[in-house]
């Protein structure tokens, strides 16, 4: 009789320890991916339980496998019902329902660090965070492209979403600051000092100071404390 006993109670703990656990976030990715796979167009969404720490018990005959035979997906209300299937112990179907929020959303650029006002970017400070799509707008800034090799115009704070006036091009040539003014004439390029008007940055147009001839003339940024003048108007009364 204990043998017997003993015999009943290792069967009992083999099928517990044959049952698997299915975290809340397998179920949202699968369902995830369900939803994007059944609509016309192409997108991501992410889903949502309402209770993160849920776990599925599937028992052994499952094989750690369920489907999704039904789903539906309300995106006006950004909600989805879904109805999990695997096979139970007694070898029948089960089923189980469940409902959550799921968000369309995008991968977008944002800082991987908090990068201070001025700041030129690097591609390396930059990572790839999830927005809902509803936070997208004109000014969000969707590529490092349009990133990387700016400054910031303000404290960014790491893995938030940039715009457009988040950042700025960075400024190479400050007011008052002395630069180099390179006068560029058809067969020959000649150099002077100036003195810069404002702040401007690589391809912008500046008004600077000739120190020696106090003449005032429009140049063009071409690096830190370099300008270029190509104008022929007042360029040789200006070195003079």
């Amino acid at each position: 009789m204990r043998k017997l006993l003993f015999a009943v109670s290792l069967a009992l703990s083999g099928a517990a320890q044959a049952d698997t656990l299915v975290t809340a976030e397998t179920i949202a990715t699968r369902i995830s991916q369900a939803i994007a796979a059944r609509l016309p167009t192409d997108g991501r969404y992410m889903v949502t339980l309402p209770d993160p720490s849920y776990q599925l018990a599937l028992p052994a005959p499952a094989q750690g496998r369920f489907d999704i035979p039904a789903l539906t997906f309300d995106p006006a209300h950004q909600s989805f019902l879904a109805t999990l299937a695997y096979t139970g112990q007694s070898g029948a179907t089960e089923y189980v329902r469940i409902g959550g929020s799921a968000l369309a959303v995008i991968d977008v650029p944002a800082p991987a660090r908090d990068i201070a006002a001025g700041e030129m970017i690097s591609d390396g400070d930059l990572t790839t965070i999830e927005i809902p799509v509803q936070r997208s707008s004109a000014a969000l800034l969707t590529s490092n492209a349009g990133i990387v090799g700016q400054s910031a115009r303000r404290a960014l704070r790491a893995r938030t979403p940039l715009f457009a006036y988040d950042v700025k091009k960075p400024v190479l040539v400050k007011k008052g600051e002395l630069v180099a003014v390179i006068y560029s004439l058809p067969g020959i390029e000649l150099s002077a000092q100036g003195q810069a008007q404002a702040d401007a940055a690589k391809g912008d147009t500046v008004s600077v100071i000739n120190t020696t001839s106090r003449r005032t003339v429009e140049a063009r940024v071409t690096g830190p404390g370099t300008v270029s003048v190509a104008a022929p108007g007042n360029t040789l009364a200006a070195l003079q």
